[in-house]
């Protein structure tokens, strides 16, 4: 067959069209502004009409218009949706006030907030009151007791910065509890569900099922009793709320990050390392039981030499753990363990720690972050200073949003107390996304 201009040009259009359509489809296969040129190549086969050249330009026209309209309304949804998010979620303003006193909400309303802890602390409950709904801030303040129960702006800053000061509660999963529950109950699969292959005309007797149990976990009371004095509260320039938040904050942090490794679980919550630890895998050891890998030496790892490197056991760590829960598991270490970690070499004089090159990211070691957690143990004997865990499936903590404030100018003349405290629970619900390295024989 001979081929012709026309032939040409019915091809340059048909391949047009197609770039065409995916481009409307939203996955244009070139660029959109590259569409036009390329719907100008007929022009090269030889003289064309007008009307030709005018329905060419025309297409092209249409398909890169609709392209624009349906990037920008695409653009516009998914802004309103972030601001819709925002606005509800209350997110902490991290380019706040000396780096904890951000929060979320208008100017006029973190003024109105800022107002109502200045009277709340004064002892102005009628003016406490008002500026509190000025705030839109979730307030009972007529309880038996007296005192506020404050949430939204107040609350995001404080968790703030309960996150910069425990991993622990950075990471693992947190839920908030409803008005009237103390605790939190769920059902958990102790093993997997049976499945067996069968012909079309075969038996099909019963297989085994999942052994089911009930995770629990119960809310503790938690408090704080910051103090000032009045003089300090009468310096307009101090920000009120950001001292609040710094304060209960840190108090609340380090008691609740300490627990969520050591506590016992008696009016505390149950820490991760008060779980018992067997050196058996997970197919054959008990639920709840934490799998350890014991470095062979007593209070220290094992001796490097020609045939022993001690980076070998944190490579048997992460071997241990089930690769579902690898996706997201994270190192936790204290500084002095990990100042001895970051100096191990692989078998090609390589360090196997590598510091991030931006801000705010933390190290890797054999390619997962590292936390320096300031709760882990230093290294000594039969301790279990280092874990590698997906905390988010294995430990699950509990809250009741808010925290309750309690004024009180008079005990302690002329310092001001402010007692405040909080609900909250903790406790390990799979034992197989954490695994301990033990720093002993056995």
């Amino acid at each position: 067959m001979k081929i012709t201009r026309k032939h040409f040009v019915i091809a340059i259009l048909a391949t047009l069209a197609v770039l065409a359509a995916f481009t409307l489809l939203g996955h244009p296969v070139i660029p959109p502004e590259a569409l036009a040129g390329f719907g100008m190549l007929p022009l090269a086969a030889g003289p064309v009409s007008m009307e030709e050249v005018a329905n060419i330009l025309d297409t092209q026209g249409k398909a890169f218009k609709s392209f624009i309209d349906r990037n920008d309304a695409e653009r516009d949804e998914l802004k309103a949706a972030i601001d819709e998010l925002q606005k509800k979620a209350g997110r902490p303003n991290m380019g706040g006030s000396g780096g904890f006193g951000g929060s979320a909400g208008t100017p006029a309303e973190l003024k109105a907030m800022e107002g109502a802890f200045r009277a709340l602390i004064t002892g102005d409950k009628a003016k406490a009151d008002q500026l509190f709904v000025e705030a839109k801030a979730m307030s009972a303040g007529s309880g038996p007791e007296g005192g506020y129960m404050v949430q939204t702006q107040f609350s995001s800053g404080f968790t703030k910065v309960m996150a910069e000061i425990s991993p622990v509660f950075r990471l693992a999963r947190v839920i908030d509890l409803d008005a009237g529950t103390d605790g939190f109950e769920e059902p958990i699969d102790r093993d997997t569900a049976d499945a067996t292959w069968v012909g079309e005309q075969s038996a099909r007797p019963e297989t085994g099922t999942p052994d089911l149990g009930m995770f629990y976990v119960p809310v503790d009371e938690i408090y704080a009793m910051p103090k000032t004095t009045q003089k300090l509260l009468d310096v307009s320039s101090l920000n009120i709320m950001s001292w609040l938040q710094t304060k209960v904050g840190e108090a609340f942090g380090s008691k609740e990050s300490a627990a969520f490794h050591a506590g016992d679980g008696i009016a505390k919550p149950r820490g991760i390392l008060s779980y018992a630890t067997a050196a058996t895998a997970d197919a054959s050891r008990a639920w709840g039981t934490i799998q350890h890998i014991a470095t062979g030496s007593s209070g220290a790892f094992p001796t490097t030499s020609s045939t022993v490197n001690p980076a070998d056991k944190l490579i048997d760590m992460i071997t241990a753990m089930k690769p579902q829960y690898r996706k997201g598991a994270v190192w936790l270490m204290n500084r002095n363990t990990a100042s001895v970690v970051r100096k191990f070499k692989d078998v090609d004089g390589r360090y196997v720690w590598s510091d991030s090159l931006l801000a705010d990211q933390p190290a890797t070691l054999l390619g997962y972050p590292v936390e320096i957690d300031e709760d882990m143990p230093d290294i000594g004997a039969d301790t279990l200073s280092v874990a590698f865990a997906n905390l988010n499936r294995a430990y699950t903590i509990v809250q009741k949003p808010g925290i309750k404030f309690l004024p009180d100018p008079y005990t302690a003349k002329p310092h001001v107390l402010l007692y405040s405290y909080r609900r909250v629970g903790g406790a390990m619900n799979n034992s197989e996304a954490v695994k301990l390295l033990k720093f002993g024989t056995s």
